[in-house]
């Protein structure tokens, strides 16, 4: 039908230490993400994604990894943590030069290296990767990739400490392939 569904996105992304309104505000305002205690500074990850199904125009389903490291806010902590993530995204804006998208990943497994973040009980290192977010593919073959979220660690309280890691506006940059 002539719309781009990229099989696989490569992305680097820049966790800025800004933007925990935007957290704030899906987690507790419009409750349809979550917060956390522990907040993190800065930190950096590359992304790998495949295209695992999509509809003829609108809805893809992809698979994902990653691998980041971050800096806690209050005790500059440093942390690594490595993912698997399904990723549904909504291309809901179709135009010549770009295409735009609305993301949404829930419960990534994901092991994050250490359990204790700025004097919080994490829980184990066993944890979930979520994040939501804005994207646009652009370009003739939709091959550059441009993106903002925010991402949220936490163990979804299957263990009983799970004070959560919040990670504000995440800027993105990729390529499509």
């Amino acid at each position: 039908a002539g719309f781009v569904f990229p099989r696989q996105v490569i992305q680097f992304e820049y966790s800025t230490g800004i933007g925990y309104a935007i957290n704030d505000f899906v987690s507790t305002k419009v409750p349809i993400f979550w917060g956390g205690d522990v907040r993190v500074d800065t930190g950096v990850a590359p992304h790998y994604e495949r295209n695992v199904f999509h509809t003829r125009k609108l809805f893809s389903l992809d698979a994902g990894a990653s691998a980041g490291v971050y800096r806690t806010r209050d005790r500059r902590e440093r942390f690594y943590t490595l993912s698997v993530y399904p990723l549904l995204r909504f291309t809901f804006l179709r135009t010549t030069p770009a295409d735009v998208y609305f993301s949404y990943s829930l419960a990534g497994p994901t092991y994050i290296s250490k359990t204790m973040l700025d004097g919080l009980d994490t829980g184990h290192h066993f944890t979930f990767q979520d994040f939501m977010g804005l994207g646009v593919f652009a370009g003739k073959n939709r091959s550059l990739n441009v993106g903002v979220k925010i991402n949220h660690f936490s163990n979804g309280n299957i263990f009983t400490q799970n004070a959560g890691v919040k990670i504000p506006l995440t800027l993105s940059v990729g390529y499509a392939f």
